[in-house]
Protein backbone atom coordinates (compact mmCIF):
# COMPACT_ATOMS: atom_id res chain seq x y z
CA UNK A 1 0.00 0.00 0.00
CA UNK A 2 1.19 3.43 -1.04
CA UNK A 3 1.47 6.48 1.09
CA UNK A 4 -0.53 9.14 0.22
CA UNK A 5 0.57 12.10 2.35
CA UNK A 6 3.35 12.77 4.70
CA UNK A 7 4.65 15.04 6.71
CA UNK A 8 7.67 17.34 5.31
CA UNK A 9 10.15 18.21 6.70
CA UNK A 10 12.87 21.99 5.26
CA UNK A 11 16.08 19.66 5.15
CA UNK A 12 14.48 17.00 2.33
CA UNK A 13 13.47 19.80 0.96
CA UNK A 14 16.67 22.00 0.92
CA UNK A 15 18.36 18.93 -0.26
CA UNK A 16 16.31 18.77 -3.66
CA UNK A 17 17.08 22.13 -4.19
CA UNK A 18 21.34 22.41 -3.12
CA UNK A 19 23.22 20.97 -5.40
CA UNK A 20 25.75 19.98 -2.31
CA UNK A 21 22.92 18.90 -0.18
CA UNK A 22 21.36 16.47 -3.04
CA UNK A 23 21.23 13.05 -2.18
CA UNK A 24 18.64 9.61 -3.23
CA UNK A 25 16.30 10.28 -0.27
CA UNK A 26 15.34 13.97 -1.21
CA UNK A 27 15.70 13.75 -5.06
CA UNK A 28 13.19 10.66 -3.98
CA UNK A 29 10.70 12.30 -1.74
CA UNK A 30 10.58 15.17 -4.59
CA UNK A 31 10.18 13.01 -7.62
CA UNK A 32 6.99 11.34 -5.23
CA UNK A 33 4.80 14.71 -4.84
CA UNK A 34 3.65 13.72 -8.58
CA UNK A 35 1.30 11.11 -6.53
CA UNK A 36 2.23 12.07 -2.76
CA UNK A 37 0.90 14.94 -0.73
CA UNK A 38 3.46 16.98 1.23
CA UNK A 39 2.25 18.37 4.29
CA UNK A 40 4.05 21.12 6.12
CA UNK A 41 3.45 22.85 9.46
CA UNK A 42 2.48 26.69 8.76
CA UNK A 43 6.40 27.87 9.89
CA UNK A 44 7.86 25.36 7.10
CA UNK A 45 7.27 28.38 5.28
CA UNK A 46 9.28 30.74 7.67
CA UNK A 47 11.92 28.36 8.39
CA UNK A 48 12.73 28.11 4.25
CA UNK A 49 12.31 31.39 3.94
CA UNK A 50 14.75 32.04 6.20
CA UNK A 51 17.40 29.95 4.85
CA UNK A 52 16.98 30.90 1.69
CA UNK A 53 17.41 34.02 2.21
CA UNK A 54 20.46 33.70 4.02
CA UNK A 55 21.77 31.87 1.24
CA UNK A 56 20.88 34.43 -1.01
CA UNK A 57 23.12 36.86 1.01
CA UNK A 58 25.75 34.52 1.29
CA UNK A 59 26.45 34.00 -1.90
CA UNK A 60 25.41 30.48 -2.41
CA UNK A 61 22.30 30.67 -4.60
CA UNK A 62 21.44 33.48 -7.22
CA UNK A 63 18.27 35.69 -7.29
CA UNK A 64 17.04 33.42 -10.20
CA UNK A 65 17.45 30.62 -7.98
CA UNK A 66 15.45 31.85 -5.12
CA UNK A 67 12.87 33.05 -7.63
CA UNK A 68 12.68 29.04 -8.59
CA UNK A 69 12.72 27.89 -5.39
CA UNK A 70 9.84 29.08 -4.90
CA UNK A 71 8.24 28.10 -8.19
CA UNK A 72 8.94 24.72 -7.94
CA UNK A 73 7.25 24.75 -4.25
CA UNK A 74 4.25 26.55 -5.77
CA UNK A 75 4.08 23.39 -8.78
CA UNK A 76 4.00 20.70 -6.09
CA UNK A 77 1.34 22.25 -3.40
CA UNK A 78 2.48 21.85 -0.26
CA UNK A 79 -0.76 21.60 2.25
CA UNK A 80 0.38 24.11 5.04
CA UNK A 81 -1.45 22.78 8.32
CA UNK A 82 -2.17 25.13 11.09
CA UNK A 83 0.05 25.02 13.97
CA UNK A 84 -1.44 23.56 17.18
CA UNK A 85 -0.74 24.89 20.70
CA UNK A 86 1.26 27.87 21.79
CA UNK A 87 4.91 28.45 22.86
CA UNK A 88 4.95 27.03 25.99
CA UNK A 89 3.62 23.70 24.23
CA UNK A 90 6.44 23.82 21.71
CA UNK A 91 9.06 24.33 24.65
CA UNK A 92 7.51 21.68 26.17
CA UNK A 93 7.57 19.45 23.62
CA UNK A 94 11.30 20.00 22.33
CA UNK A 95 12.23 19.80 26.19
CA UNK A 96 10.52 16.15 26.33
CA UNK A 97 12.12 15.08 23.29
CA UNK A 98 15.61 16.50 23.15
CA UNK A 99 14.67 18.49 19.78
CA UNK A 100 14.87 21.91 18.77
CA UNK A 101 11.20 23.77 18.58
CA UNK A 102 11.45 23.68 14.55
CA UNK A 103 12.06 20.02 15.15
CA UNK A 104 9.37 19.12 17.74
CA UNK A 105 7.20 20.75 15.39
CA UNK A 106 7.25 18.49 12.39
CA UNK A 107 7.59 15.70 14.72
CA UNK A 108 4.12 17.04 16.66
CA UNK A 109 2.60 17.79 13.20
CA UNK A 110 3.05 14.37 12.25
CA UNK A 111 1.89 12.31 15.73
CA UNK A 112 -1.27 14.60 15.95
CA UNK A 113 -1.98 14.10 11.81
CA UNK A 114 -1.21 10.57 11.69
CA UNK A 115 1.39 10.78 8.69
CA UNK A 116 4.75 9.31 8.52
CA UNK A 117 8.17 11.88 8.65
CA UNK A 118 10.37 13.13 5.49
CA UNK A 119 13.25 14.18 7.09
CA UNK A 120 17.27 14.23 6.73
CA UNK A 121 17.58 14.74 10.36
CA UNK A 122 19.23 11.82 11.99
CA UNK A 123 18.37 13.02 15.80
CA UNK A 124 14.53 13.88 14.49
CA UNK A 125 14.82 10.40 12.81
CA UNK A 126 15.50 8.43 15.59
CA UNK A 127 13.37 10.63 17.85
CA UNK A 128 10.49 10.06 15.37
CA UNK A 129 11.15 6.02 15.33
CA UNK A 130 11.57 6.42 19.32
CA UNK A 131 7.84 7.57 19.86
CA UNK A 132 6.09 5.18 17.20
CA UNK A 133 6.26 7.95 14.14
CA UNK A 134 6.48 6.41 10.76
CA UNK A 135 9.29 7.81 8.35
CA UNK A 136 8.48 8.40 4.79
CA UNK A 137 9.95 6.22 2.49
CA UNK A 138 9.29 6.95 -1.34
CA UNK A 139 8.18 4.47 -3.65
CA UNK A 140 10.48 3.88 -6.31
CA UNK A 141 10.18 4.30 -9.73
CA UNK A 142 10.70 1.60 -12.30
CA UNK A 143 13.98 3.79 -13.87
CA UNK A 144 15.80 4.44 -10.39
CA UNK A 145 15.59 0.22 -9.45
CA UNK A 146 18.00 -0.21 -12.85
Amino acid sequence: MSVTAFVLDSSVALGAFFEDEQDDYSLGVWRSLAEAQACVPALWHLEMGNILSRALRAGRITQAALDDSWARLDVVGLQSLPLHGDARHWTQRAADWGLSAYDACYLDTALQQRLPLATKDRLLAETARRIGVPLYQPTRSPESRR
